[in-house]
């Protein structure tokens, strides 16, 4: 089975070029987008995490375990966390490439 799609050459023309030049812009700007979500979000999800492995283990192990652990969790969230946002904030450019006629 093959995954490439067959056009035919009558249909690539101007339009179809412009609205393949459209979701390629749009899919540059939801990357845009995640990425910089993902920036804001890891210092905030950084100092929670930090606060949640401080109240819960930081008497029972050293300091470096439960910074390192809650540094962890907190680059992980907000990967998790940015990602989504991201996704979410920029999905209406998505969704006005796929309403628009390019006639």
């Amino acid at each position: 089975m093959s995954t490439d799609v067959a056009v035919v050459e009558s249909a690539h023309g101007a339009r179809f070029d412009e609205s393949l030049a459209a979701e390629h812009d749009a899919e540059r700007g939801l990357m845009v987008t995640i990425a910089k979500t993902i920036l804001i979000s890891l210092p905030v999800m950084i100092g929670i995490f930090l606060l949640m492995t401080l109240i819960a283990i930081s008497d029972k192990t050293d300091w470096y375990v439960w910074v390192g652990l809650g540094v962890g969790l907190g680059v992980l969230g907000a990967l998790l966390l940015g990602s989504l946002a991201g996704a979410t904030i920029s999905a209406h450019r998505l969704d006005a490439v796929d309403r628009a006629t390019y006639d």
